[in-house]
């Protein structure tokens, strides 16, 4: 699973500032008695409030049925703030260029527009200052984009727009972004979030080294989202993945197919979530978000909590730890002292085996020198036997 980071950018459109807590019970709408009912408050969205650094508390209206009904829910997220957050972005380069590991972006927002300014901040001027920084040098690389569309908006003559381009320096990567992404991101090519994957070939200016880093970008409009892809991303982030596989989308396969690519190590990935309001109100789809947020931050916060719990748990049980080393031990003994007897029965072979030379070379000396004893009166016997013949023959003659 991909380590997450989960930051919700909060924009007021009405005074330019975030919502603050308020000082007491604060209802969106008319109050009680004057104008409509108070159900057109909630029906649509709900109402926002910032507690911390990290948290907000959202009240809303779960059924538009009984809007006397009314839900208070604390969302709590990595981070939450009002202005862009200049630490996530060096963060997920870090881990790029120095750890080794993908980058992976996504940005939630609810209408569909383009990125053209984020994405040159993002991938050209503060890539160039991490470069820099890190005596790097760009060598070359590769951008892909394309549409991601939803099954249940295929009739609407959408298009994919799938495009690749290879880049040799920064200047090549900012002029595709100006010219051919400007042109595929603008509202008149159709339905569609977008999808991007960078590939950088860097090496070290000092040393001799080079490597590849790739950096996914998903910029994802909330108004185009259907049920199923928003299923499918809680499935996912819930690591509810058999569920997840059953229904897949454009969406979560692009996430799942970034996360398998990345077998080395995990992803790196920050969601970012870019929620509008006005004064404190927030509509349906800006409430959707935040809870998708909630969920998010909140299986990531279980999933480290039960890391810890886990870590905790083996530091708390010394005695399995310890039956365990002597179990190794036991085993290294055994090892040891079946070693120590192969060693002992072979100096014995060796000892048995030069016996076994030195007599067999005994023996073969013996029966040498009986040989040669044998061989001997065999040769003095046939010699008188000649003489005696010679003899013979001699009288006779």
């Amino acid at each position: 699973m991909e380590e997450t980071r989960v930051v919700v950018l909060l924009s007021n459109t009405s005074t330019g500032q975030p919502a603050k807590e308020p000082t007491g019970d604060t209802f969106t709408g008319t109050p009680p008695g004057r104008g409509p009912p108070p159900q057109v408050a909630f029906e649509n969205g709900g109402q926002v409030s910032i507690l911390d650094e990290k948290t907000l508390r959202l009240v809303y209206c779960q059924n538009a049925s009984k809007p006397h009904l009314l839900m208070a829910q604390s969302c709590h997220f990595d981070v939450l703030t009002d202005k862009e957050n200049e630490n996530e972005l060096p963060a997920v380069l870090h881990g790029m260029f120095v750890d080794r590991r993908d980058g992976f972006i996504m940005h939630l927002k609810v209408e569909r527009e383009c990125h053209l300014m984020f994405l040159l901040d993002s991938l050209v001027i503060q890539l160039k200052a991490k470069l820099q920084r890190e005596s790097l040098r760009l060598v070359g690389g590769a951008v892909r984009f394309r549409k991601l569309l939803e099954d249940d908006r295929g009739g609407e003559g959408g298009n994919t727009l799938e495009t690749h381009f290879a880049f040799n320096n920064i200047h090549g990567l900012m002029t595709w972004l100006l010219n051919q992404y400007r042109m595929r991101a603008d509202l008149s090519t159709g339905p569609g979030h977008e999808a991007l994957e960078v590939e950088y070939i860097v090496s070290h200016l000092e040393q001799d080294l080079k490597f590849n880093a790739r950096l996914y970008v998903l910029l994802v409009a909330m108004e185009e989202l259907s049920v199923s892809s928003l299923c499918g991303l809680r499935c996912y982030f819930s690591e509810d993945l058999l569920t997840s596989a059953l229904v897949p989308t454009q969406v979560t396969s692009f996430i799942q197919d970034a996360a398998d690519q990345a077998s080395i190590k995990p992803l790196y990935m920050i969601v970012l979530f870019h929620v509008m309001a006005k004064g404190s109100q927030v509509d349906a789809k800006n409430v959707q978000l935040l809870s998708l947020a909630h969920l998010i931050s909140r299986r990531q916060h279980s999933l480290h909590q039960n890391q810890m719990s886990s870590t905790s748990s083996l530091c708390s049980q010394p005695s399995q730890s310890e039956m365990c080393q002597q179990a190794l031990n036991d085993g290294f003994k055994l090892v040891h002292d079946s070693l120590l007897q192969y060693v002992r029965q072979t100096e014995q072979m060796k000892h048995c085996r030069q016996v076994f030379d030195e007599q067999l070379a005994q023996y073969e000396e013996l029966l040498l020198q009986i040989a040669n004893t044998e061989l001997r009166h065999m040769l003095q016997a046939s010699q008188s036997s000649l003489l005696q013949l010679t003899s013979l023959l001699e009288k006779r003659s």
